[in-house]
This record gives C-alpha cells, sequence and structure tokens, in this order.
C-alpha cells in the first residue's frame, strides 16, 4: 500500500522534525540557565553576610514578632555573647548575666551589637583618631543671673 511517498523519504522527514525538535529544547535549556545564573547575581548581590566571631555580641530577632506586632513591641532580644560559630550557619549564643544560658540559633536571626562606650571610652577613643582637643573647663563665666 502505498500513500504518495517513499518510506525512506518520511524517515528523513521524521529525523529532521526530531533533531529540529532537540535543538529547540537545547536553546531553551541555555535560555533558562542564562536568566537563573541573572537572578541569582541579582539575589546574592542583595544580600549581607554576616561574620560573628567568639566573644562578639549579638541581637536574636523575636520570631514571634510577626504574630504578635505592635508599635512598640521589642523586635530584637539581647544581647548575647557568641560562644561558637558552626560551619553550618549555626551559633552558639549565651546570655551575658550570671546564669549563661546557652542556644543555638540559624546566624540569620542574629545582627551585630556594638558594645556600650563608657565616657572615659569614649573621649580616649576621640583624642586617639582625632587632633580635637576636649575642653574640661568653661571658657566663658556663667551669665550673671538677677
Amino acid at each position: 500500500m502505498q500513500l504518495g511517498m517513499d518510506l525512506n523519504e518520511a524517515k528523513k522527514q521524521r529525523l529532521l522534525q526530531l533533531n529540529k525538535l532537540d535543538e529547540i529544547r537545547q536553546d531553551d535549556l541555555q535560555r533558562t540557565t542564562l536568566i537563573q545564573e541573572q537572578r541569582t547575581k541579582w539575589h546574592d548581590k542583595y544580600i549581607k553576610n554576616k561574620s560573628f566571631q567568639p566573644g562578639d555580641w549579638a541581637l536574636l530577632y523575636d520570631s514571634r514578632f510577626k504574630i504578635f506586632k505592635g508599635k512598640l513591641s521589642p523586635r530584637w532580644m539581647g544581647p548575647y555573647e557568641v560562644d561558637t560559630v558552626y560551619d553550618n550557619g549555626a551559633v552558639r549564643i549565651k546570655t551575658i548575666d550570671e546564669n549563661q544560658t546557652s542556644l543555638v540559633v540559624n546566624g540569620h536571626r542574629l545582627k551585630v551589637y556594638h558594645k556600650p562606650l563608657s565616657k572615659e571610652d569614649f573621649v580616649k577613643n576621640v583624642l586617639q583618631t582625632t587632633k580635637m582637643q576636649l575642653v574640661s573647663e568653661r571658657v566663658f563665666p556663667p551669665a550673671n543671673l538677677p
């Protein structure tokens, strides 16, 4: 039975269609990987790397804040002292009071807390870093009040 087409010609046409389909699939894969790389680059541009060292102080994000939102409710708890930093991003923190309770948390839930300076430390840092001189006595006498 002949349908007006040679069997060899039909095989060639089918192979050409399959090759064309394979080329289209390869082009789509390349386009998809390119788009994924661009999205990854854009996403990673806005991620801040947090690095903690043992002995640093950190604040812990209160994950219950999303449930109990309030205008004046605190979002960050702490400060805590960083005890151990693990390779997988987990951080062991401990309280800075006498109990020193330890807790393992995800490093993304922490942010660096800078220890407060005393007045003497602040003055010493200012004098070391700048050439300013601090006036310890009043230059002008106090105004005479009636």
